[in-house]
């Protein structure tokens, strides 16, 4: 198991960190890479914007395999899903934990959302996966929390067998939180015009 990346400390494989790129987008329209990454509660609950969007464009035959093919979810896990009618080759699904304070570990759940999702990519070859910004929609985590927690925890299971890795904001607030964070890290990719 990895350390947890204390605040300002890089994780050793920074290197990497421009196979991140981060765009202002949707998720459901990254037809360019091999699995787009979303939250869903343990209660498999397929309601918020973005699943709603994957439901339309997946068709309702998802939300039926979800509730046949995932027992049992908790938070931090993460599920390889068909993609139905999404132009990818999987989507997966990582169970969110909602804020709460920090008191019932939702760091550390968040944390293993995204490196689960990048172990579980990178065991069924994906070289190019799109995350959602986890955590920053209905489950209400702070935004440069979520972000700090997510680059960290994407940093520390990046490796040379991801071509990209990218973050699609779908608000300004999550894509300046995540531009950031990046940047913090050292990567040289979006800069603001207006700064």
């Amino acid at each position: 198991m990895s350390e947890v990346i204390a605040e300002g400390q890089s994780p050793s494989n920074h290197h990497l960190i421009n196979r991140i790129d981060l765009i202002h987008g949707d998720l459901v329209a990254q037809d360019d890479v091999d699995a787009i990454v979303a939250a869903i509660p343990h209660n498999l609950d397929m309601s918020g914007s973005l699943n709603r969007a994957i439901l339309g464009a997946a068709g309702e035959q998802i939300d039926n395999f979800i509730l046949e093919h995932i027992y049992k979810p908790r938070p931090g896990d993460v599920f390889a899903v068909p993609p139905f009618g999404l132009p990818v080759s999987h989507i997966l699904f990582a169970v969110t934990p909602d804020w709460n304070d920090a008191i019932a570990r939702e760091d550390r759940d968040l944390t293993r959302c995204f490196r689960g999702a990048m172990q579980v990519a990178a065991q069924m070859g994906l070289q190019r996966v799109a995350f959602a910004a986890l955590g920053t929609g209905k489950h209400k985590f702070p935004v440069m929390r979520a972000a700090r927690l997510g680059l960290n925890a994407i940093l520390d299971r990046l490796d040379d067998r991801f071509v990209e890795v990218r973050i699609v904001a779908n608000r300004d607030d999550v894509f300046a939180a995540w531009n950031e964070r990046l940047h913090h890290h050292g990567w040289t990719g979006y800069i603001d015009p207006t700064a």
